[in-house]
């Protein structure tokens, strides 16, 4: 049991360490670029792109792309919704976001992205959740996948 311990800490452990790496120069980067306080979701979305066990990272990147836009698009559409029916603006904005993302056909990680990117418009309100969120994204999704690229290429056999 502690042999399959090790094995699996050892294989795990050069993409959690760039996936820390790159989290972190994600969130220096977007602070730095864009003003942005907390950069949050440039330090997500690069963790996501370089999580230990993910097969492709460049189209993990691009899953996560799309799933952000319509969220976020669904979320900023959803303020037509009266304030005062909060509830009802979150959970339709929240369905529709991941209907419309499930119709690509993609990995889950789209649709549960989706559902995320419009629920955080909405609670967090467009200043910092819509365009500062997708900007964000956009950064940790480049930074994620050129650590990718450079130190994780397979090759491929054909």
């Amino acid at each position: 049991m502690l042999q399959t311990l090790l094995e699996r800490g050892r294989a795990a452990f050069s993409r959690a360490l760039a996936a820390a790496l790159s989290a972190a120069l994600a969130y220096w980067l977007a602070h730095l670029l864009f003003g942005q306080p907390q950069p949050l979701f440039a330090a997500i979305s690069a963790l996501i792109c370089l999580a230990p066990g993910i097969p492709d990272h460049l189209r993990q990147g691009a899953n996560l792309l799309v799933g952000v836009t319509v969220g976020i698009l669904v979320g900023e559409l959803a303020f037509l919704i009266p304030y005062e029916w909060g509830e009802v603006r979150l959970a339709s904005a929240t369905f529709l976001a991941m209907i419309l993302a499930s119709l690509f056909g993609l990995a889950p990680v789209v649709p549960i992205q989706a559902g995320v990117s419009a629920m955080l418009v909405l609670l967090m309100g467009p200043q910092s959740a819509g365009l500062a969120r997708f900007l964000d994204v956009i950064l940790g999704v480049v930074i994620g996948v050129t650590v990718a690229v450079v130190f994780f290429r397979a090759k491929r056999e054909d």
